[in-house]
């Protein structure tokens, strides 16, 4: 039983023999675990630490006003905006791994240079123990993982990473923020990656779709709120997609598989496949039957439409799962009217959407993020 007030008094004379009193330079992603690693730092270390949120382009509506008004009085949080540059920078790319690499480069030496300005030579970061198992395993490479893979932070950017987090998971690093005195609205905040929205834009990024997810998932994240799922978000494809007529037979449905593809785990290792979309089915566990026979085949992610138009070009992904560790997952068995009610919604706020599917798959086949 993870004991936080335990896990303190261990770290805490660990951090003040490493950092001395030297500056630190913390960054916060909006999300719980960078967070509470940083306010874990400033309740050991006080005015050593400088919190610093880069607002990247790819975070949620309002997000950086959001955590700076949530973190008042907790954390003297700055916000530096960087957006035009990442964006810049990442637009056009397709691949899964190519995005968060490039985001890796950019992020880093944006802090890089922040901590170069201020003389700082540490770096924290909410690094948890899912986030490496997932890197080291070739699942996907999360962008704050460096030390695990080798990389020499020092010699790359200049500072040293620290983790006090590293070997916790979801659940643990909610009961510290708890501890630390955190409010409701950070500590069982929705987990949000660092890359944020950028790997939510499945697929080749636009401007145009950044957009687009960025309002579909605030309906998401509202309309979904309060329902104890463990995360639950959207996500944005290209609607181009053809009949496949060998998985339909075996599926007993047709299965229409997407350009687009996704991240998954298979045995273990990472499998970037297939996106796949069924009819709607009033029966989750027909469902799951299903979508057993349909990931024997090259596919990640299927999706059950709840809603179609003959205009449009963008297809909207709803995404919620339920988990204990995150290291696995089962999709969360939303009733069908819930579903239309939001499905709905999306659909009539804006005209490119062509249609909304519901993800009804676990974590193993799929991951629970897309990219």
């Amino acid at each position: 039983m993870f004991n936080p007030e335990s896990f303190i008094e261990e770290v805490k004379p660990q951090i003040l023999n490493e950092i001395g009193d030297e500056k630190i330079l913390a960054a916060i992603s909006g999300g719980v675990d960078s967070t509470t690693a940083a306010v874990l730092m400033y309740k050991i270390l006080g005015k050593q630490l400088l919190p610093i949120m880069i607002d990247t382009g790819f975070l949620r509506k309002n997000e950086a006003k959001k955590v700076k008004e949530m973190l008042t009085g907790i954390l003297p949080l700055q916000i530096l905006d960087k957006s035009d540059e990442f964006i810049t920078r990442l637009e056009g790319i397709s691949d899964a791994e190519e995005k968060r690499k490039k985001f890796r480069e950019i992020f880093y030496s944006t802090l890089s240079n922040i901590a170069k300005e201020n003389g700082i030579k540490y770096l924290v970061q909410g690094t948890i123990a899912a986030d490496w198992v997932e890197t080291q395993g070739g699942i996907k490479t999360q962008h704050n993982v460096l030390v695990q893979l080798g990389i020499n932070t020092e010699k790359e950017w200049g500072f040293k990473v620290i983790e006090p987090l590293a070997d916790l998971y979801k659940d643990e690093v909610r009961a510290l923020a708890r501890y630390l005195g955190l409010p409701k609205e950070i500590s069982e905040r929705q987990p949000f990656p660092g890359p944020g929205l950028l790997i939510r834009v499945v697929g080749k990024l636009t401007k145009e779709k950044l957009d687009i997810e960025r309002e579909v998932n605030e309906i998401v994240e509202d309309r979904l709120k309060g329902m104890e799922y463990s995360q639950y978000f959207s996500v944005i494809i290209d609607s181009q997609k053809v009949l496949d007529e060998r998985i339909s037979t075996e599926a007993k449905v047709p299965v229409y598989i997407y350009d687009t593809r996704a991240t998954g785990v298979k045995g273990d290792v990472r499998s970037y496949g297939k996106i796949a979309s069924i009819p709607e089915i009033d029966d989750y566990e027909k469902v799951r039957e299903i979508v057993q026979r349909i990931t024997k085949y090259d596919v990640t992610h299927v999706g059950m439409l709840i809603n179609e138009k003959d205009e449009g070009k963008y297809s909207v992904g709803i995404r919620a799962v339920i988990t204990q560790d995150f290291m696995t997952a089962d999709f969360a068995k939303i009733s069908l009217d819930k579903l239309k009610e939001i499905a709905c919604e999306i659909v009539k706020n804006n005209k490119e959407i062509k249609e909304v599917f519901y993800d009804v798959t676990s974590k193993p086949p799929a991951t629970i993020e897309y990219e």
